[in-house]
């Protein structure tokens, strides 16, 4: 019997998808994920500490990943766990990752608007919807909800890892991946 390690995993985007490998046809993000309970002798809502993941998809998925999610948008993730390991300066560094199978907006947080392409299609930029600006009743009558759901990515907890990828970023001009992710296994997707 064939064990997988299949996930399924809601959170917010972390950083921007960034493509990595030779025909860019992959890549990769962090996904913040805060888990909550109740409180029953404070009579509130707390937050457990979050876990950040690593996300990556591949062929058309990473295409419309790239074109589609954005740092703070809310997602759902299903797909397969992996460790990664690889070595840098003597020291062996290992991480659990998630291969994505499938990427999506969670629709319990918002809308989204989803639009087929034709088979080797691959969009250059995230497409941007053409939209009339509403009119001054109209804007009266839009639930005041939006720049909250827009401000809530800067109120996601720091991701650690985020900030040495930019600062490695920075400084090497490129995505700081291990080795074996610029080939990856055929026969998972």
């Amino acid at each position: 019997m064939v064990q997988q390690g299949l996930i399924t995993i809601n959170g917010y985007v972390g950083s921007d998808p960034v493509n990595f490998g030779k025909d860019a046809s992959a890549c990769s993000f962090r996904i913040g994920c805060t888990r909550r309970y109740f409180d029953n002798t404070a009579k509130e809502w707390k937050d457990r500490p979050t876990i950040w993941i690593t996300v990556k998809a591949f062929r058309a998925l990473a295409r419309n990943v790239t074109a589609s999610v954005h740092k703070g948008d809310p997602i759902i993730v299903s797909g397969t766990l992996a460790n990664e390991q690889w070595e840098r300066d003597g020291e062996t560094h290992s991480r659990t990752v998630i291969e994505a199978a499938s990427i999506g907006h969670d629709l319990g947080l918002g809308v989204s608007q989803f639009t087929r392409h034709k088979p080797g299609f691959a969009p250059a930029t995230p497409a941007q919807p053409q939209q009339a600006a509403p009119n001054a009743s109209e804007q009266a009558a839009m639930p005041q909800t939006a720049s909250a759901e827009q401000s809530h990515h800067s109120d996601l907890p720091r991701d650690p890892y985020a900030e040495v990828q930019d600062s490695q970023m920075a400084d090497s001009g490129e995505y700081p991946v291990p080795e074996d992710d610029e080939n990856p296994p055929e026969e998972a997707f």
